[in-house]
């Protein structure tokens, strides 16, 4: 049986052949070396090696979305959208690429846009943390306190040590007029983190 196998895993190393196993090893080097550029905050580099693997395989699932993230990190917000929707094409069913696309939206204050994505995200994942903690500074960002504070509550009730979630809920408050409620929820904060400049900085607008 042993025999068996081993024949059968040559017979389909023999079959993939060299120029396979040499493309796959390529691409794997391209991943490594871009994980390696980003530790190193050189993103430029990060992205030539998942471009070079988009150029050898346009339908390269991973790579795609990785050249959302960092054209996202480059600051070059349309190009990752571009990439990001693109990811979204090849997985139509998944999460991330849709969560990645808000990245981008929102950084070039495109919060209508944003909002429609985490809409449509919120259907699909009622409960997710990401989906709703974007969708709350999205509301707020645009002063639309009452709805960002039922959203950064929601939030913190699934997650009561969520020191963001918290100083989004606080900065709503101080937003909102509600200076007691805000003053308390930051010292929370700096109970937990007290070297926590957000919420020094809130306490100092009071």
């Amino acid at each position: 049986m042993l025999r068996f196998i081993t024949t059968g895993l040559l017979a389909l190393t023999l079959f993939a052949g060299p120029a396979q196993a040499a493309e796959g090893n390529q691409v794997a080097e391209r991943f490594a070396s871009s994980f390696a550029h980003e530790a190193k905050g050189e993103i430029d580099e990060a992205l030539n090696d998942v471009l070079v693997i988009l150029r050898g395989d346009q339908k390269h699932y991973v790579a795609t979305l990785r050249a959302g993230w960092l054209y996202y990190v480059g600051g070059r917000y349309a190009d990752s959208v571009q990439m990001y929707e693109a990811a979204e094409a090849l997985a139509p069913r998944a999460l991330e690429p849709r969560l990645g696309l808000m990245l981008p939206l929102m950084a070039a204050k495109r919060w209508a846009k944003a909002e429609i994505v985490g809409r449509e995200l919120l259907k699909l994942a009622p409960r997710d943390y990401t989906v709703r903690s974007r969708l709350a500074w999205i509301a707020f960002s645009q002063g639309r306190y009452k709805e960002a504070e039922e959203l950064y509550a929601a939030v913190l009730a699934d997650y009561p040590s969520d020191l963001e979630m918290m100083l989004g809920l606080a900065w709503t408050w101080l937003r909102e007029g509600r200076k007691a409620e805000a003053r308390g929820m930051f010292e929370q904060v700096l109970s937990i983190r007290s070297d926590n400049m957000q919420a020094k900085t809130g306490l100092q607008s009071l």
